[in-house]
This record gives C-alpha cells, structure tokens and sequence, in this order.
C-alpha cells in the first residue's frame, strides 16, 4: 500500500513537471516585446494553425495563407497563399496530423450545418473531403407517423455547427467550438471526440465547466496534452486564457496575464516548441494582425575607462565598467584592447559589471588604446568600443610585509618590496600615508596592540632611512582586530595577519 502511495505522488509530481515544461517559456517575461508581424495588412488576419513543414496557416479575408516560421520562430516568412486548401473549402482553424497526413476542418452545408470534415495528403495533392461519422450526430429517425411514411421511418440529418478543430492525444482527439449541441453551458463551448476506429468518432463530450461558461468559448490549442488554451468573451471583451490538466481533466481555467491579454480583442493563440503566436486587435484600426514575441536587441556600452599604473608589479591596467540590456543569459562577455590582451567572463552577468585588464606590457607614450568589448551568443551578439585615454591614473594600493611569530622585524626578502614602495610613495608628493601594523590572533588584544605598533614603527623607520619625510607617515596599531584569515588554521595562515600595510591617506592623483 505504502508503495502504491508512493507511486501516485511521484506521477503527481511528474504531471506538474511536465506541464511545467510544456508552458510558454519563461525568456519571453523579460528582453522580449511582442510585436506585429510584417505580414499583417489592413484586413484580418486570423484563425492561426500549426501546419506541416514548420509552417502556420492563417485566412485573410476569405483567402489561406501559409508562412514558415523563421528559424529563431520569432517571425513568419513571406506568406504564401494556397489555393488547394482554399479549394477545399476551409474557412476557420485546421488541425494538422502530421503522422497520419491528415487535416480536419469545418465544412458549411447549410445555414443550420457545419460539419468537420477530414481530407488526406496523397500524392501531393489533398483528396476530396470526407465528412466525420460521428456516435449520435450523423442521422436521426424522422417524426412522421408509421403509416404515413408507408412503413418506414425515414432518417433525417442533424442540424449542428461545429467549428474550429484542434487536435490532441496524438491524434486520437479532436476538440472543437459548438453552441448547438445539446447540454452545452450556453453560449459557445468547447467539445471534444476521441477516434474509435478508422473513419468512426465518439459522441462529443462536454470539456466541463472548469472551461466553458455562459459566455463563448472558441479557439482551443492544446501544447503537449498538458495545457489547453483558448478564448472567452465573458467580460463583453475577448480574453485568452489556460487551464492546466491534471488526473485526467482540465484544471480550473485562468485569464492569462499582459501582454497574451490587453484591453481589446484577444481571440487565439497558439505555442511552437514554447514560442507563442496569438491573434489580437490591439493594432487600433488595422483590424485582427497575428503578434509574436520578438527579442529586444541587444544593448552594450563602456564607461569610465581609465590607464591605471599598477603598484604591484610596476605595470599597467585598464579598468572601466560594461552597462548592458537585453544581454544574453549564456555565453560568454569578452574584453579586448588592441594589445591583444583580453579577458572572458562567463554569463550572465550583473550591469554594470567592471572589468580590469591587468599586465599591460608598455611605455607611457602608447597608453593610448582602444577597447572592445563584445557578446557572444547564438541568440545575440553586440560589441562596443572605446579609446582609453594616455592619461594615466596612479593608483597607490597597499602592501604588506609579513612577520615572524611574536617578532617586529622586517625579514630580509622585504627590500625589494620596500624600494618598490619607497619609488610609488615618491610619485604621491603630496600625500601622506597610513603605516598600519597588525597581528595574528594568538595572545591579548593589550599585547598584540603593543606588538603590532613595533611592527609599524620597524617599517616607517625603513621608509625613513630611505628618504620618506616621517611628517607624511602616521602610524596604527590594529593588533588582531582586523584578521587577514579568520579562525587561521596553520602557519602559513598565521603567518597572513602578521603584517603592515601602507594606504594612502589623501592622493592627489599627481
């Protein structure tokens, strides 16, 4: 029993997961806008279906249409109309069965009939169409008396329209728009028939009041037999909504949100592999258009580029910050200066993002370089440029000198840090700098204070001996209250909060 348990839960959650994965993907919320395709013209455009051969079909004015998706499905190729559906016959939505090679439509009869119809791809051509038998609804015995029809009791035709066909469950389902069947909810609502046999269909069967109302339901599409959407004029407007199957049924439908709805007319919409097309009127006076979610191009831009002299090494850098829109969420961000020096950054990032390209190898008369700095994404690719000036920043960033345990002198290794530095401070002429000692976390704060000021003391003596004015030096003592490594562990890790570093206290920048 416990395992049967176990087994519902895991299917439960496996059908949240797939209808999850079957939605509207989630990169339209953000760097998308939804557009009017270049197609549309002052007439209507409408009843949008997904066709064979990455193709959606859609009428103008009494005329059908085919157009290919373009590879980013983010728009419709030159349409082409096609006279072999016009043909036919076809007047509203088709449901396309690729492996059977099938199309069902709706067919007028008469003023009280529109039937469904079926038609096959043989040969390249579509065979004549060939009205659906369907349980219930194909013929009814007629109301004349016995004796007045001689015996027999004549069959007459149901009076029916049905509208709007779209296909599920691999085939084997056909949902359409109805309002003359009885048992409806009133107003249009949306039906279904499931394949009993080749040519046979069930009686249709109510979706169910967690979809249809008293108002009209039409247009349905259903993505993956997981969501079902359609449209719903409740509120005297068009609305799209969806509604979510769970156990076997559709879930309570919702209205979806802006921008699938607006404040016209929103009638259908359909999704390709999470991309979503949808017909509506919200080009003020230009009729019903079809509208897809085009990517807002991509935006790059340098700021505050600056030459920076290094103080560790002696070199160079140049630093500066990246704003971007719409930028690409893989791939990669590239920064390059004319040297050939450049850096790569994983995506996605945060804008503004500040980059530095370290370790330029070059004299101060060539400092003057342009940057660059690109996307690269299949999906978008922007690049930007700019000339960073020879003007040239001079920095002046810490060091510290490491220490022995409980020691205050400065180990031999520290002159060539000490000349270096001695050389950056002489750049700064007028600014003076703070000599701050510290020390590891073993032992009093009262002798650790003691121990670190000696430290201190022991370096702005040696900045002195080389030709600092001990007026531009100040000294603190910040003892163990500012661990380079906290909780150190080991030696080498002890031996990193021994230390002095020397800040610059007030840089002109001369």
């Amino acid at each position: 029993m416990n395992y049967m348990r176990k087994s519902i839960v895991m299917l439960m959650l496996l059908s949240g997961i797939l209808s999850v994965q079957a939605a509207i993907s989630e990169k339209y919320n953000q760097g998308y806008d939804l557009k009017s395709l270049e197609l549309n013209t002052s007439g209507n455009e409408r009843n949008i279906s997904l066709f064979a051969d990455n193709q959606i079909m859609f009428l103008n004015d009494g005329k059908v249409y085919l157009s290919e998706l373009t590879s980013s499905k983010d728009s419709l190729l030159s349409p082409q109309e096609n006279k072999a559906l016009q043909k036919l016959g076809v007047q509203g939505n088709v449901a396309y069965d690729k492996v059977a090679g099938k199309i069902y439509f709706s067919l007028v009869e008469s003023e009280t009939t529109e039937w469904l119809y079926e038609s096959t791809l043989k040969d390249g051509k579509w065979t004549l169409p060939k009205r659906l038998e369907i349980e219930g609804m194909g013929t009814v015995r007629g109301n004349n008396a016995f004796m007045a029809n001689a015996g027999w009791s004549y069959l007459t035709k149901t009076k029916s329209i049905m509208q709007n066909p779209a296909l599920a469950k691999g085939g084997k389902r056909l949902y359409f728009t109805s309002a003359t069947i009885e048992n409806g909810k009133g107003g249009k609502d949306l039906w279904y028939i499931d394949q009993k046999s080749e040519g046979l269909w069930s009686a249709p069967v109510n979706v169910g009041d967690s979809v249809n109302t008293a108002a009209d339901e039409d247009f349905a599409f259903i993505e993956n037999d997981e969501i079902l959407y359609f449209s719903s004029n409740q509120n005297a407007i068009t609305h799209l909504y969806m509604a979510n199957a769970a156990n076997g049924a559709w879930q309570k439908a919702t209205l979806m949100k802006e921008p699938y709805n607006s404040a016209v007319n929103d009638y259908s919409i359909l999704v390709v592999d999470g991309t979503p097309y949808l017909v509506s009127d919200r080009n003020a006076g230009n009729g019903s258009d079809i509208f897809a979610f085009v990517k807002k191009p991509c935006q790059i831009a340098l700021n505050d580029v600056e030459v920076v002299q290094e103080f560790t090494g002696g070199g160079y850098a140049i630093t500066g910050k990246i704003t971007f829109d719409n930028a690409p969420t893989t791939g990669v961000l590239s920064v390059k200066d004319d040297s050939g020096v450049a850096e790569t950054f994983e995506m996605p990032l945060e804008s503004p993002f500040s980059f530095e390209l370290d370790d330029l190898d070059c004299e101060e008369d060539t400092l003057t370089r342009t940057v660059m700095v690109w996307f690269s994404d299949a999906n978008c690719e922007s690049k930007a440029s700019y000339v960073a000036p020879a003007e040239i920043k001079r920095d002046f960033y810490w060091v510290y000198f490491l220490f022995e345990f409980d020691k205050a002198t400065l180990l031999p290794q520290s002159e060539a840090d000490m000349n270096r530095l001695v050389k950056e401070m002489q750049k700064f002429p007028d600014a003076k700098f703070e000599v701050s000692g510290y020390a590891d976390e073993r032992g009093s704060n009262e002798y650790n204070d003691k121990l670190s000021k000696r430290r201190a003391e022991a370096v702005k003596a040696a900045l002195i001996e080389k030709g600092i004015n001990p007026n531009k030096l100040k000294i603190v003592a910040r003892g163990k209250r500012a661990l380079q490594i906290q909780d150190a562990q080991n030696e080498d890790q002890h031996a990193q909060n021994r230390r002095v570093e020397v800040r610059i206290i007030n840089p002109e920048n001369k």
